[in-house]
């Protein structure tokens, strides 16, 4: 896109919604920050932040916008910055609002100034703004002082406090500004971290856990952007448990009652997830008999905070398994070991484990058992995707113990149910004149099973099936965008004629220009497929049976031109 035809590459309403703002003058502000770069504000809802990146002859590299518009690439706020640089440029003169790059860079503005100067200058700025002060309280703090926690505090809600409304709400789109006090904080967490002051990184980490999962309940978390805060700050507290061991044994039990506190703390309750996660985390600095067994009293004590038959508790249970299991292999005790999971497998990953121990100790029949019971214990509880975990770890047994018969008939079951991985074994399996009747089958059973995978065409194209590939899109026309490669040699008119159908029946369906945009691409497949001559009559067909649909006109038009 270049500034010089904006029109063409942006949508007409989304243009004249972009002339209005800055024939209002809302683009209060335009800065080039470099050679091509520019920085703009737009006033709307609130103050917005666009920035354009120029290239060569005004071309558009890229440009966003702090808005949280996304039903089209350009919003109004970058619309009416664009055409402002296209006025600016051509008239190369520098309208009102219109700040060059200044010469020296800000750090060399600094360096000018005395001590004295850059004081007035900070405290200033912090008397000018609460969370200007609290970003500069942490920045001079001793890192090492636990005390210093509270400021910490204060900077996450401080930016918490500026973006939420009057109820204490923060609203979809002010989440991310919201959390800027806290991402400032978590990069103090893994400076002090670095610093080498696990003790005092955790503390903050924590902090942050706690206010985030306060916010949780306050705020609009559809992007889930508060739980990636929450989860990050688990991650760096993980990263210091791992050290386990190598802490002085004091540091590791202060660690320790810590996270092992912050599970019960009340906010945390009915996240299950993040509860194993800090279980695990003491797990790790459970570095005393004394202190395993205060874990092993915590885990059982949130295991029964819950209704016993709950999924919720089901599914705590298991987690607390797997991080048992964890410290059994670290102990590297194989019976104790082969015990547990022989205990615990009701939970499918611990069957799971059973399974390849067996079969790495040649057990097969025993592997075979076990993959059978949980085939059927998942079948009785629908669960399909368990079940072709089974399956597959059956038929590895079958292969390793040489039961050709029996792999062969399971390779053909997990070739039906939709996994072509098998097919070369399963045809390598039977001897080449009984292939035949055998392959047609396949086929036909596959044809009739419906796969998310689309495994039925891959095996048609792999096989070069391209005459009963042509009759699966017809029955299908909307899968001729994605076939019409495979076609072409041999059945030119027909695709042509499925494509022909399939824009006539889209169009007469859309209703918005997406479906618009969405029926000129597919008369962009037709124009790769067989050419300008096709694909131009169906654009101008479709011109005139609808002249009543602005939109629809606009970009069949602008498709027309780019033929």
């Amino acid at each position: 896109m270049n500034l010089a035809d904006l029109n063409r590459n942006i949508s007409s309403v989304i243009m004249a919604r972009g002339e209005h703002y800055l024939r209002s003058g809302y683009v209060e502000s335009v800065r080039e920050l470099k050679p091509g770069l520019y920085r703009a504000r737009v006033a709307g809802t609130e103050l917005y932040e666009v920035l354009v990146q120029l290239g060569e002859h005004d071309k558009v590299l890229s440009s966003s916008c702090s808005c949280p518009y996304d039903m089209e690439a350009i919003c109004k706020h970058q619309a009416a910055v664009l055409m402002y640089l296209r006025d600016h440029l051509q008239e190369n003169a520098s309208p009102a609002g219109f700040e060059s790059a200044p010469a020296a860079s800000l750090q060399q503005m600094l360096e000018m100034k005395d001590k004295s100067e850059l004081v007035s200058l900070l405290l200033s700025l912090a008397l000018a703004s609460e969370q200007t002060e609290q970003i500069i309280r942490i920045y001079l703090s001793d890192a090492q002082n636990s005390d210093g926690i509270g400021d910490y505090r204060d900077l996450i809600r401080s930016y918490i406090n500026l973006y939420a409304d009057k109820h204490g709400f923060v609203g979809w789109g002010k989440v991310d500004k919201a959390l800027q006090g806290a991402e400032l904080v978590a990069a103090k967490a893994v400076q002090v971290f670095e610093e080498n002051n696990p003790l005092q990184a955790v503390r903050i980490n924590l902090c942050i856990l706690e206010e985030m999962l306060e916010l949780l309940q306050a705020s609009d978390d559809s992007d889930g952007t508060v739980g990636g805060m929450i989860e990050d700050s688990l991650d760096r507290i993980f990263e210091v448990a791992q050290l386990g061991e190598q802490l002085p044994p004091e540091t590791a039990e202060t660690l320790f009652h810590l996270v092992l506190d912050m599970t019960q703390h009340p906010e945390i309750d009915g996240w299950a997830d993040w509860q194993l996660d800090l279980l695990r985390c003491a797990s790790e600095l459970a570095v005393s008999e004394e202190l395993q067994a205060l874990w092993d009293e915590q885990a059982e004590l949130l295991g029964q905070s819950s209704d016993s038959g709950s999924w919720n508790n089901q599914y705590f249970a298991s987690g607390v398994a797997e991080i048992r299991l964890e410290q059994l292999n670290k102990q590297d005790s194989g019976e104790e070991l082969q015990d547990y999971l022989y205990n615990n497998l009701q939970y499918s990953s611990f069957r799971e484990q059973a399974i390849r121990l067996a079969l790495d100790a040649a057990r097969y029949d025993e592997a075979i058992r076990l993959a059978e019971e949980g085939e059927a214990l998942d079948n009785a509880n629908h669960l399909p995707g368990p079940v072709k975990k089974w399956k597959e770890l059956r038929y590895e047994a079958y292969k390793l113990s040489g039961d050709a018969l029996a792999q062969r008939d399971l390779g053909m079951e997990l070739l039906c149910d939709g996994d072509l991985s098998y097919y070369p074994a399963v045809k390598a399996a039977y001897p080449a004149v009984e292939w035949p009747p055998i392959y047609n089958a396949i086929l036909d059973r596959l044809e009739q099973r419906w796969s998310w995978n689309n495994v039925y065409t891959k095996l048609l194209i792999q096989e070069k099936e391209f005459d009963r590939l042509l009759k699966y899109v017809h029955e299908h026309p909307r899968e001729i965008e994605e076939y019409y490669p495979y076609l072409l040699a041999d059945h030119l008119q027909e695709v042509v004629a499925i494509f022909q159908s399939y824009i006539k029946q889209s169009a007469a369906e859309s209703s918005t220009r997406n479906h618009y945009r969405q029926v000129c691409g597919t008369i962009q497949k037709l124009h790769k497929a067989a050419g300008s001559a096709t694909a131009e009559p169906v654009a101008h067909s479709l011109l005139a049976a609808y002249p009543n649909r602005p939109a629809f006109k606009d970009e069949l038009t602008k498709l027309l031109e780019s033929f």
